[in-house]
């Protein structure tokens, strides 16, 4: 009886907890900088000065990349489909057309600077690496999972939204589409 008790009280203070925890990321809401928002036409659309932080940790802004087709791929070093999606995207990055950039952000929130460097050496990946130390682009975006990947063309508009492993062959799929 009394482990049921105790089974109970456990239970009530969790989910006591989860909605203290929801009420206050109401009340406190961050407003996140938008780097996709909404068109009058329904459409999404990227905003070019958006400020990255490279891996490096020197600045730049999406304005670097506007003009041509983006690929912007949200990802983690502990997400094994990342891991795995890796070899794909440097592949994709060698062969890819001049008016195309992949552009990959970690989740450094969730991750680290540290472990995204370790993966970039580990895949000899040589595409562009972004952090995410904040989240912001991350919720900008409303990526829930890694990887999500995002396909914008060079007018700066959302095209696809891919969530979950690509490969190659599908990117290159998508790309030729626009």
């Amino acid at each position: 009886m009394k482990r049921k008790n105790i089974f109970i009280v456990i239970s009530l203070l969790v989910v006591l907890s989860l909605i203290g925890i929801t009420v206050k990321n109401q009340l406190f809401k961050e407003e996140s900088p938008k780097l996709i928002a909404d068109k009058q036409s329904g459409s999404k659309s990227v905003n070019f000065n958006t400020s990255l932080t490279r891996l490096d940790e020197s600045t730049t802004t999406l304005h670097d990349y506007k003009g041509k087709i983006l690929v912007i791929n949200f990802w983690a070093s502990w997400c094994g489909p990342c891991q795995e999606e890796a070899p794909d995207l440097n592949t994709f990055y060698e062969q890819k057309p001049a008016n195309v950039e992949l552009l990959a952000i970690n989740a450094t929130s969730n991750d680290s600077r540290e472990n995204a460097i370790k993966f970039q050496q580990l895949y000899d990946l040589k595409f562009p690496i972004f952090l995410d130390n904040d989240r912001s682009l991350g919720k900008s975006f409303e990526v829930l999972a890694y990887p999500t990947t995002f396909i914008i063309d060079t007018e700066g508009v959302l095209k696809h939204t891919i969530k979950g492993q690509l490969t190659h062959e599908h990117l290159q799929q998508l790309i030729s589409n626009l």
